[in-house]
């Protein structure tokens, strides 16, 4: 039993030894010497056939996956979409502490001041914050403008939309108060 077991292990240490050597003599076949010729730095490269060009697009798998609709939503779009309106380059867009930030009716006139031809009007806001405005200042929150500035008020322009969705101007005075 003893002779056996010798036998098994050196037929299995042969049979390993050979399953190691076979893949490195495997890769020591002798090839001709590439040459290359004078005066050019790269190997010469046969270009691949049509043929292995043809296999290799045909066995090449699809990446990705493409998204048919049918009847169903476009995933990318969000399901709430906000109906408030972003101001463009140029305007202001509502942020806080600006006079877009602010609806019209809650501005006081606190002073008219006048230089050359031109007037201004120094508006204060509830949180006691004072802004001057000139003619053509945006003014609240749907975008009013300052349409005219007299000795002793301001008038305001705000265009809103009614309920069948015409366009309206709304005309606002602001006065001096009288101390």
């Amino acid at each position: 039993m003893d002779n056996r077991n010798k036998i098994r292990k050196s037929v299995t240490a042969a049979v390993a030894a050979l399953l190691l050597v076979i893949p490195v003599l495997e890769g020591c076949e002798k090839r001709p010497p590439v040459t290359e010729k004078p005066g050019s730095a790269a190997p010469l490269v046969k270009p691949p056939t049509q043929e292995v060009e043809a296999a290799a697009q045909e066995a090449a798998p699809e990446e990705g996956y493409i998204y048919q609709p049918g009847d169903r939503r476009d995933p990318f779009v969000p399901l709430i979409v906000s109906t408030k309106k972003t101001g463009t380059k140029g305007e202001g867009t509502g942020r806080l502490g600006t006079l877009e930030s602010y609806d019209i009716s809650e501005f006081a006139l606190l002073a008219i001041a006048k230089k050359g031809e031109k007037n201004y009007a120094l508006l204060i806001t509830p949180d006691n914050r004072s802004f001057s405005v000139s003619k053509g200042t945006i003014i609240g929150l749907n975008k009013g403008r300052v349409e005219e500035i007299t000795g002793s008020k301001v008038i305001l322009v705000e265009y809103s939309k009614d309920f069948r969705g015409d366009t309206r101007p709304k005309h606002i005075t602001l006065e001096l108060k009288e101390r």
